[in-house]
């Protein structure tokens, strides 16, 4: 098998699904699918085994000698046996993104076109998020097959753009559409001293102070006292997210109370909201938590007026108990365990 040098990773793998560097025996079938489906894509002929045997023998084949391809073509495995071809094409190494490209037997389209188009974009978006490190993918389609955007759009992507009457196909002006999906991957780790100045701009902040129960400013020396303390104390956990760009994005505080119950709270960077980091945020330091606390019930208060915090809460697995009064304020009441 060759190997793109770009790439720990050669081969991706999901449930009987799976991708390796596109070989050479998978030529002869992907001149036969590509020649079957002109209609939709951006083939102005129809190829020849002549013009096919040439690609792979010059174009194909350098890709596994630069460190940096312009593109990156997978054959597609289903439970091992080939069933179509794709990849990254058009990667831009300074933005960090690419287009996807796929097509798969055409003879297999009609009862499998949805399942194998989605599990193909779970394992070309593990390529450029997990194993390249990308910002975004995207997916530049002629308005001819509406059912794939259903598939886009169930797999996390967003339509971007119609740009419309933007090709001449068979006669006519077509639309294009343009998918994209963002890497939102996070990983955290524990907060530091070095981090005090960080935590009091966040605790600072217009939007976090509103949603707070305590809505004051914070004198800095207090902050730098309290923010001393709680990284002594044991029943403090304080979780720093940053994203795949190791910018920091938010942070999880979670306090215990007693040996059976705990606190959480959250606060995100005000140029990192709304990309859907919250749910991972909460999801991910409370399942850290509760990994190392099973006995524990972590509880979250969050005012009747903040929506968006409930939503979050909602989808990192935390179940509504209650209405009621806390700080004196009416409020939902959260919990999760184990």
């Amino acid at each position: 098998m060759r190997t793109y040098k770009c790439l720990d990773t050669n081969v991706f793998k999901i449930n009987s699904f799976h991708i390796e560097p596109i070989r050479d025996e998978d030529k002869y079938e992907i001149l036969k699918i590509r020649n079957e489906q002109l209609y939709h894509l951006r083939q102005s002929e129809t190829l020849t085994t002549e013009k096919q045997e040439n690609y792979f023998a010059t174009v194909v084949a350098g890709l596994f000698e630069t460190e940096k391809p312009n593109q990156l073509l997978f054959s597609f495995f289903h439970e091992d046996q080939f069933v179509g071809y794709g990849g990254l094409v058009h990667i831009n190494w300074i933005d960090k993104n690419a287009e996807i490209s796929f097509i798969m037997k055409t003879d297999l389209e009609k009862a499998f076109f949805a399942e194998f188009w989605s599990n193909y974009l779970s394992l070309i978006e593990r390529v450029a998020f997990e194993g390249l490190n990308f910002h975004k993918i995207f997916t530049y389609a002629f308005d001819l097959r509406p059912h794939l955007y259903d598939v886009l759009l169930n797999c996390g992507f967003t339509e971007d753009a119609r740009l419309k009457e933007h090709c001449f196909f068979d006669g006519k002006y077509l639309d294009v559409l343009i998918h994209s999906k963002v890497n939102n991957n996070i990983l955290f780790r524990k907060a530091t001293e070095n981090d005090v100045e960080l935590y009091y701009n966040w605790a600072n902040d217009p939007t976090v102070r509103s949603n707070s129960y305590s809505s004051e400013s914070i004198p800095y020396e207090n902050h730098v006292n309290w923010f001393k303390s709680k990284l002594k104390d044991e029943n403090c956990y304080m979780f720093l997210f940053q994203n795949h760009d190791n910018q920091n994005i938010g942070q999880v505080r979670i306090q215990k109370t007693d040996n059976t119950s705990a606190i959480i709270g959250i606060s995100t960077d005000e140029n990192h909201r709304g990309k859907g980091y919250a749910a991972k945020m909460i999801a991910l330091s409370s399942d850290a938590f509760l990994t190392k606390n099973p006995e524990i019930c972590i509880s979250a208060y969050i005012k009747l007026d903040n929506p968006a915090s409930s939503k979050a809460f909602e989808k990192a697995g935390f179940s509504m108990l209650e209405m009621l009064k806390y700080e004196n304020i009416d409020s939902f009441h959260y919990i999760k365990r184990l």
